[in-house]
Parts: structure tokens; C-alpha cells; sequence
């Protein structure tokens, strides 16, 4: 829903306040926009890129009607979609389920061991990126 323009336009703001855009989620009427830092994120820090996105928002309008704006920190249970998601959880403990069985299993518990152009190894095994239905780093 939202356009590439406005998706860049979100990132210049949220990098020039010291943020990395980890990820922007769209659904119906609402836009999560999740912040990253070095050290972590604050309440603050989350208050003060919502304040700046909600002024970008309010000129583009990309809903006709109504919508939420919410801003906040991906988490340390944070979702891995993308190729350098994964490649920032290497080491750390992860959970995937799969679209297809791997051994007659869907569900991959385990240390995150290394990620290629086409997929991950999460303990001893192998999945491609396309076969990857949802992923999370699982350190509680």
C-alpha cells in the first residue's frame, strides 16, 4: 500500500534522527514502522520518528480514510525477512517454520549457523529462502 517513493521518503527521515527502518508493515489502515540503533531503542526515540513520520504522512496521505501511525523497536524477539535480518541474527538463537516439510518437519529450532544469497542453516539444516513461511529470533 505504501509506494516505493514514500517507503524512501520514511527512511531519509528515520536516518536522519540516527535510526536504521528495520522494517515497515502495512495492514488495512495502520503502518508499524519498526526503529533500530546501536544500543537499542527508546520510548522516546520512538515518540520523536513518529512525530517526524506523522508530518511526512500527513502531506503524502497515502489512505483515503483514516489510518494509525505506530512506531516502535523490532524487539529481541524481533522478525528476520529479509536477507540482512538473517545475516544480523547469525549466532543467535532462532526459530523458522517452513512452507514445506524438510525431513517431515516444519518447525526449526536452533542456532542460526550461516546465511547464502539463497537461504539459511539453522542447526544441520538447510532451507532455502523461498521456502522460509516466517522466521523470529527466539533468545527467551
Amino acid at each position: 500500500m505504501l509506494d516505493e517513493e514514500l517507503r524512501k521518503d520514511i527512511s531519509v527521515i528515520v536516518e536522519s534522527l540516527g535510526f536504521n527502518v528495520y522494517d515497515i508493515e502495512v495492514k488495512t489502515r495502520k503502518i508499524t514502522i519498526y526503529i533500530d540503533k546501536e544500543g537499542g531503542v527508546t520510548i522516546n526515540d520512538c515518540e520523536a520518528v513518529s512525530k517526524n513520520i506523522s508530518a511526512l504522512l500527513d502531506v503524502k496521505d497515502p489512505f483515503p480514510t483514516s489510518y494509525v501511525l505506530e512506531v516502535s523497536s523490532p524487539g529481541i524477539n524481533r522478525k528476520l525477512k529479509t536477507k540482512e535480518h538473517f545475516l544480523s541474527a547469525i549466532g543467535k538463537k532462532c526459530l523458522v517454520h517452513t512452507h514445506f516439510p524438510i525431513d517431515n518437519n516444519n518447525t526449526f529450532k536452533g542456532v542460526l549457523k550461516e546465511c547464502t544469497d539463497d537461504g539459511i542453516v539453522i542447526g544441520e539444516t538447510k532451507i532455502q529462502f523461498d521456502n522460509i513461511k516466517k522466521a523470529r529470533v527466539d533468545e527467551i
